[in-house]
C-alpha cells in the first residue's frame, strides 16, 4: 500500500520491477552489495555537498542499468565466471576491440 505521503508518482515496495531488482540485488555477492550502498551514499552525499541534481541523475541510471543486465541469468553467470585479479598486458583489450566484440 502507498503511503499517504509519498509524493506522485511514487513506487510501492511490491512494484514487480522493485521486487526483481530486489531479487537481482539479493543475489549479488556481499561486496558488490556494499558497493551499491557505497554508491548511493556518493551521489546523495554529492548532491547535499554541491546541489548538483545531476549527481542524482546519474546514480539513478547506472544504477537502473546496472539492475537490469545483472537480472539476465547469461550476464550475470559470466561476471561470476570471469577471472579475478590483475592482467597483464597480453589479457587487455582496447575499447574498440570491446564494442566491436559487444555488438556481434
Amino acid at each position: 500500500m502507498m503511503d499517504k505521503f509519498s509524493p506522485p508518482g511514487s513506487v510501492s515496495h511490491d512494484d514487480p520491477a522493485v521486487v526483481r531488482a530486489m531479487e537481482t540485488i539479493d543475489g549479488l555477492r556481499p561486496s558488490e552489495q556494499r558497493e551499491l550502498i557505497r554508491s548511493s551514499y556518493r551521489a546523495v552525499l554529492a548532491y547535499d555537498r554541491t546541489s548538483d541534481i545531476d549527481h542524482l541523475v546519474d546514480f539513478a541510471k547506472n544504477l537502473l542499468a546496472t539492475v537490469r543486465l545483472r537480472s539476465i541469468p547469461a550476464y550475470a553467470e559470466a561476471l561470476k565466471n570471469a577471472p579475478r585479479g590483475p592482467r597483464g598486458p597480453e589479457g587487455t583489450l582496447n575499447v574498440e576491440e570491446v564494442l566491436n566484440r559487444l555488438t556481434e
